[in-house]
């Protein structure tokens, strides 16, 4: 087996959520098993595509010499990040601050396949800097909270990251999320730290494919080399899981292996 990894970055599509085996079915992992790799998933679910660059600046800064290739998944536009109320802020952000432990499968008895816990280790926990502090939130999680729990202040074991937090701020997310929000505005904010993440991984000479639903316009901004079709949206309405989770099954995944399988192929890279 060759010794540089196949790094995956991206939200809960990319850790391989809506698959049974999270290790063998999940794209990153056909893919890494097809060329012979050893895989490390630094996907986190409900990332933010700033978060997402944080990954990319992570392998970047740290993982470049030992990397061969890294398979980005894109995110939606309904997202945002925060820190908690008291957290010891530091100016210059990173990914060690995003809080992985937190979500499924890295937070215990948290992905559920009929009937069956799957746990997988905090792929963060064993670099020293992590600290876990960044929330970063799909809308549809910050209005499901608010509404089911939080308004009401009844427990939830998935939502008990949002404990600690006033329930004026969730309030204000909430009224923010449902009022405020324009996807459009943060879909241009998204492809632009994407842009950024590609740059730092183009610079340290590492391969990389960035999915998209959009190529046409990413392409304005990031080299089309490094593109790849893949939607993950469509996915799940093709091939939609049964646990449900509202993200595609592995037969979705095994299309998005198909795809990038040819996009290596196109570009020479194998």
């Amino acid at each position: 087996m060759d010794s540089k990894k196949l790094i995956v970055c991206g939200d809960s599509f990319a850790v391989g959520i809506g698959c049974h085996d999270l290790i063998k079915e999940p794209v990153g992992s056909l893919v890494a098993d097809e060329l012979g790799k050893p895989i490390l998933n630094l996907a986190k679910g409900s990332s933010t595509n700033f978060s997402i660059f944080l990954q990319m600046q992570y392998v970047a800064e740290h993982l470049s010499n030992d990397t061969d290739l890294v398979l980005i998944g894109n995110t939606s536009y309904d997202r945002v990040e925060w820190f908690p109320l008291d957290a010891d802020l530091k100016y210059n952000l990173s990914n060690e601050m995003v809080n992985y432990h937190q979500y499924p499968p890295y937070m215990e008895n948290s992905y559920d396949v009929h009937g069956k816990n799957i746990s997988l280790p905090n792929p963060m926990a064993d670099d020293d800097r992590y600290t876990g502090t960044m929330f970063t939130e799909n809308f549809v999680g910050v209005i499901d909270y608010w509404e089911t729990f939080g308004k009401d202040k009844k427990p939830s074991h998935y939502y008990q990251r949002f404990d600690k937090e006033p329930r004026s701020r969730m309030e204000t997310l909430y009224n923010y999320a449902v009022s405020i929000h324009e996807p459009r505005i943060n879909r241009i904010y998204s492809i632009g730290v994407l842009a950024l993440g590609h740059q730092l991984l183009k610079a340290k000479g590492v391969n990389h494919l960035i999915f998209t639903e959009d190529v046409e316009t990413y392409s304005k901004y990031i080299d089309k080399t490094n593109l790849v079709n893949i939607s993950w949206g469509q996915l799940s309405l093709d091939y939609p899981d049964d646990l449900p989770t509202y993200h595609t099954s592995a037969e979705g995944h095994r299309v998005a292996y198909s795809k990038v399988m040819d996009k290596l192929k196109e570009n020479g890279w194998i």
